[in-house]
């Protein structure tokens, strides 16, 4: 290996390839143990040898060799015959990823886990602390206040020459060349390249060293950005991925593997493939949609205008896209984002539709979630002032159009504080919940019941007739809440006040209603326990 130059051979026993020997499998070596240069090398060895086929992709090979974490395979064709070896190097030399790369600098990826040894330490000791420690690289320090390098290779060709002792300041390779950590990747290649070296130095804008970067570490960063931009990049190529069979093999391999469900039709819309994540979500198989129409997914919460405007943009600008509510197979329904786009032959005819989507039914239900409790509280799950303020201006807008009236109770607990200082604040939790349920149960459909805050709730009636029916109602909440109820199973009981504002006599808008029946309130307090008061005088309408 030290003579050829190379990081890799392959170990052949009778005729076949039993293992592969690296650079790497060098610092398994223990070279302060007599005659350890000697051993067999199947002790030291990668078994078995991994391979791939000559006509792999360099964007597949690139993500296999991350998949199966090795820096080497064997490459074979169609009838088993191994060509050679490619290796990590080998893709990014030659994969056209300039573009990639270009975009991101090298302190974005370098490895800022960094090992200094001193150039006196014997080579056999380095050796052992890079295997330990999972390093293919060191600095070496120099006396002088130099800095070089050791890497694996350094360490095969010292196996190779059999000196011992020796150490790895006469072995290692001065000066250590480094790129600033603003450099892009893309020049970091290219001193990688025109340097043959496949270790560099990074240093911040002082000069001060902080870390390794190597070919591995530019690869990780080609695939990550790699599969990120292929679909737009197989949108933007269309014309070539035409006339190019590797790009074609791409947009199968993104057919495939993407999370997105896919479904292509021809022009009349029948289906005519789908992909394994339209079955995930669906919970179709191929063979159970290919035929037939995408109304298979119908929910039927859409009506035909909604369709019917989804068709006129699909032949007015080719495409469309928005939030369906489909069925699943076992009949369960789901929110997916969908995009539809209308492909054309040369002749400017659409010849088939393809349509993208994601399930989005996780999203919808937390942003359901989220508005709930935006408007409501969340220890009664009764509305909250901003939903209360909203239904009064409502109320009071059609009360004004109908010469109608309406009233806003206003709620207090009396010896509310006592429960929480005596039973607790969770029994007190527990009591305002059952106060909730009573006041909604006073009331009908169409009146709102909120909470306010603490123990304080309103309650508004529409469309009143007369002070009689107020009265009535409010009877009936003192009469619901003077009950005792059962909490932690123990018997609770509080009173309550209300003060009523009524429209329009007490207030034109929701901010006067609300603050009327509260001062109504304090006034129904100051005369006891269970009592209410009209903030001004009912009259005998």
């Amino acid at each position: 290996m030290a003579e050829m130059q190379c990081s890799s051979i392959l170990v052949e026993d009778e005729g076949q390839f039993v293992g592969i020997w690296t650079e790497r499998d060098a610092l398994a070596i223990d070279l302060s143990t007599p005659g350890s240069g000697l051993a067999p090398i199947s002790r030291s060895m990668s078994s078995p040898v991994k391979t791939i086929h000559i006509d792999t992709s360099l964007g597949d090979a690139a993500l296999q060799f991350r998949r199966d974490n090795v820096r080497h395979f064997l490459v074979f064709d169609e009838t088993g015959e191994p060509k050679g070896i490619v290796s990590q190097t080998d893709v990014v030399i030659n994969q056209g990823v300039e573009y990639y790369i270009a975009l991101r600098d090298v302190k974005s990826v370098f490895r800022r886990k960094l090992l200094i040894l001193p150039g006196g330490m014997l080579a056999s000791k380095a050796i052992l602390e890079m295997g330990q420690g999972g390093f293919d690289a060191v600095v070496v320090a120099a006396p002088d206040g130099g800095q070089g390098i050791f890497t694996e290779r350094d360490a095969v060709r010292l196996i190779g020459s059999g000196r011992s002792p020796v150490t790895i300041g006469e072995l290692a390779t001065f000066p250590l060349v480094t790129i600033s950590q603003s450099s892009s990747l893309y020049q970091a290649r290219k001193h990688f390249i025109e340097k043959n070296i496949r270790h560099l130095g990074v240093s911040d804008d002082a000069g001060e060293l902080l870390g390794l970067i190597s070919f591995t570490d530019i690869l990780a960063n080609i695939e990550s950005e790699y599969i990120r931009e292929l679909e737009e990049a197989l949108k933007d190529r269309n014309e070539r991925l035409e006339l190019s069979s590797k790009h074609l093999r791409l947009a199968a391999k993104v057919f495939e593997s993407t999370y997105e469900g896919i479904f292509v039709t021809n022009a009349e819309q029948i289906i005519e493939s789908v992909n394994p994540a339209f079955s995930t979500i669906t919970g179709y198989e191929a063979h159970q949609v290919i035929g037939r129409k995408p109304s298979i997914l119908s929910s039927g919460r859409h009506d035909k205008a909604f369709f019917e405007s989804m068709y006129k943009a699909l032949a007015r600008v080719g495409h469309w896209q928005g939030e369906i509510w489909n069925r699943r197979r076992d009949g369960e329904l789901y929110a997916q984002w969908i995009t539809v786009n209308a492909v054309k032959n040369d002749a400017g005819e659409v010849s088939n539709y393809v349509a993208v989507f994601s399930d989005i039914t996780h999203r919808k239900v937390v942003e359901e979630k989220l508005n709930f409790l935006a408007q409501h509280d969340a220890l009664t799950r009764l509305p909250n002032r901003v939903l209360l303020e909203d239904r009064l201006l409502r109320a009071i807008s059609r009360a004004r159009r109908s010469s109608k009236r309406l009233a806003v109770i206003f709620l207090d607990l009396v010896d509310f504080k006592k429960v929480n200082d005596s039973v607790g604040h969770h029994a007190g939790d527990l009591l305002l919940q059952i106060v909730a349920q009573k006041l909604s149960s006073c009331v009908r459909a169409e009146d709102t019941v909120a909470r306010l805050g603490g123990d304080e709730f309103v309650v508004l009636l529409e469309e009143i007739s007369t002070n009689l029916n107020i009265s009535l109602v409010v009877e009936k909440i003192l009469h619901s809440l003077s009950q005792p109820a059962m909490v932690d199973g123990r018997q609770v009981s509080v009173g309550s006040s209300i003060g009523i504002g009524l429209y329009p006599q007490d207030g034109q808008d929701a901010g006067d209603l609300i603050r009327n029946a509260d001062a109504a309130m304090y006034r129904a307090k100051l005369q006891g326990v269970n009592t209410f008061c009209f903030h001004s005088e009912p009259g005998t309408v």
